[in-house]
């Protein structure tokens, strides 16, 4: 092995370590839009209701949290392909 193909091994490994950063802060960032927006449509929906318990707001925001979930974990399935 030449140093110089050591120097391309270390190019490439750095480029894949900050694809899989960009790759799974961008997955968080998709949480927590996701379970943002279902919480806030929840919170809006029982506002318009006047309703005294938040039934909406509980119920949306589990539901965004499991999309989420669901949405990471198939891509993190993907990925592994």
């Amino acid at each position: 092995m030449r140093p110089h193909d050591s120097k391309q091994d270390n190019d490439q490994q750095e480029k894949k370590m900050l694809n899989n950063y960009v790759r799974y802060s961008g997955m968080g960032f998709q949480m927590i839009v996701i379970i943002g927006l279902f919480t806030y449509l929840g919170y809006y929906i029982d506002e318009k209701r006047q309703s005294a318990t938040p039934l909406f707001t509980a119920l949306l925001s589990l539901a965004g949290v499991c999309i989420a979930l669901y949405l990471v974990i198939r891509s993190v399935k993907n990925l592994k392909s």
